[in-house]
């Protein structure tokens, strides 16, 4: 199976990334409360090396590198958007937030017992094999990558990315411009997409928000937000959340957690 390539409108795309992660709260410590309402969160907490320097390759304004530390991991957070770092930096100006690109950091071979990377690599319309060389590169030997990226569910494949695929249409006849933003994969397709890059999958998780907060749905379907609070469902979004749990959460996850090494047959190639 393809992986859906997100299109999206050219000042929409722009936004997001003026915004940052999760489209960015005014208050930074409202992002940062959020990781701990993450499904991801308790497998940082009991895979994260705490002996061991972390580097979070795309960190935006740093939620998760601040929140990281508070529990006593060494991580270090960069980013392309020299806005998101500043924004950062301008909360806590002691967290180590730096301007760096992603695919080529500048540290030393080995400098890291474990890389994690949020919502990035889908970014790449080339693909990912740049970004991965660059984690091979820089992780130490028996280090973990962690790396999560949108994928596809049911829902969105039934009803969201054939909606998408019509307004997109419709309002490109109406002379709107739109561009790439992201791919949203299926599990097994960047399941095979870590393992041709030379990485071992040890553990893949469901990333979203526990409810009655959700990633996906709050993000893909407008008419199932609670306007009260941000990442919030309705009461009709709950009861659907609700029901599609029953089934399975890969219904309507929003994306995937893989936890991985490099194997050894890679370990020291660029």
């Amino acid at each position: 199976m393809r992986p859906y390539k997100l299109r999206a409108p050219v000042q929409q795309i722009d936004q997001k990334e003026a915004l940052g992660q999760l489209g960015g709260a005014s208050d930074l410590e409202q992002d940062v409360a959020l990781c701990p309402l993450q499904t991801i969160e308790p497998v940082f907490r009991r895979m994260l090396p705490k002996d061991k320097p972390i580097l979070e390759a795309g960190a935006g304004r740093g939620r998760w590198v601040l929140h990281l530390r508070r529990l006593g991991y060494d991580v270090t957070g960069i980013d392309i958007a020299e806005s998101d770092v500043a924004f950062g930096l301008k909360h806590d100006p002691t967290v180590p937030l730096e301007i760096r690109d992603v695919l080529r950091t500048g540290f030393a071979d080995g400098s890291f017992g474990a890389v994690i990377s949020l919502g990035v690599v889908e970014h790449f319309e080339e693909g990912p094999q740049a970004a991965f060389a660059e984690v091979r590169r820089v992780l130490q030997p028996g280090g973990l990558f962690f790396v999560t990226v949108p994928t596809r569910n049911l829902l969105r494949d039934l009803v969201v990315h054939r909606l998408k695929d019509l307004k997109r249409w419709i309002r490109q006849l109406r002379g709107a411009r739109y561009a790439f933003d992201e791919y949203r994969y299926s599990r097994t397709e960047f399941t095979m997409l870590l393992s041709r890059n030379g990485f071992e999958i040890i553990e893949m998780h469901g990333d979203d928000f526990v409810p009655p907060r959700s990633m996906g749905m709050y993000t893909d379907i407008g008419l199932l937000q609670d306007g009260a609070e941000r990442w919030q469902l309705n009461r009709f979004g709950r009861i659907l959340r609700a029901a599609l749990d029953r089934f399975s959460p890969r219904l309507h996850c929003s994306g995937t957690l893989w936890v991985c090494r490099v194997h050894d047959s890679h370990r020291g190639s660029p």
